[in-house]
């Protein structure tokens, strides 16, 4: 079947799997999908829009990020607080230099921090808890220095609904 997508022409057998690295897809950043979504029409139809719409949801992301670590109250604030902490603070100074090129990491604010996030993966999934398809989006500083995540999900409205840090 095709994808039903502006952003790129692509091709996936429904009931398997789609798992592209860049290089096999074209996109800037991982792709993939659940085996039991692409055998459904409907489900690979908001996979193609949502595709089309990364970029925007990448900004989405970082700005509820921002969000998150300007409001204390937020549920969210100490997870993103310490993501920042440990890749400003715990790293080592030749890593933080390395994930934060032509800056001084020890001066640079959180906030300012999360606009050197680059999306490494998107993807979609069916949440066991909430039983319907949802969107998963990886950030990262630099994949190739660090495993650290920064991993927002979407639901269908493409409303953020879960920020998480993973490994």
């Amino acid at each position: 079947m095709k994808l039903n997508c502006k952003r790129i022409d692509f091709t996936y057998t429904p009931g398997e799997e789609i798992f592209n690295f860049p290089e096999e897809s074209g996109l800037p950043f991982i792709f993939d999908v659940e085996e039991e979504l692409t055998g459904d029409p409907a489900a690979m139809d908001a996979v193609g829009e949502m595709l089309d719409e990364t970029e925007k949801l990448a900004e989405k992301a970082k700005a509820a990020i921002k969000a998150a670590l300007a409001d204390e109250d937020s549920r969210y604030h100490s997870v993103v607080t310490f993501f920042m902490e440990f890749h400003r603070d715990d790293v080592g100074p030749d890593i933080a230099a390395e994930l934060f090129p032509g800056t001084d990491p020890a001066k640079l604010s959180f906030a300012e921090m999360v606009d050197f996030l680059k999306l490494k993966r998107f993807g979609s999934l069916v949440d066991d808890e909430m039983n319907q398809q949802v969107f998963i989006m990886d950030l990262s500083f630099n994949p190739e220095i660090t495993d650290e995540l920064m991993v927002i999900y979407f639901d269908l409205n493409q409303e953020i609904f879960c920020i998480t840090h993973e490994s």
